[in-house]
């Protein structure tokens, strides 16, 4: 999900207790249970496209070998490292 800029973390009150959640390194808050996602959606953050983004072991697209960012093209946008 994608939270509002400046944001680093949510803390999310459920049946269970309370849940906090951090903001990673992308940016992206990563919530797989579609409940807390209906929550935040309610909220006002927004569901993350992931078009761009490759899977592991994918028949498309690189891992980069140097930094390990996936990418559709050979050389990595972030580390500049021709893959492939």
């Amino acid at each position: 999900m994608i939270p509002p800029k400046g944001m680093t973390s949510v803390s999310i009150d459920t049946p269970n207790g309370k849940k906090s959640k951090f903001v990673g390194k992308d940016g992206l808050l990563d919530i797989k249970d579609p409940k807390l996602v209906r929550k935040l959606k309610d909220e006002g953050l927004g569901i993350a496209s992931t078009s761009g983004v490759i899977q592991r072991m994918s028949a498309v697209g690189y891992d980069c070998k140097k930094c390990g960012f996936g990418s559709f093209f050979k050389q990595c946008s972030k580390c500049g490292e021709i893959n492939g």
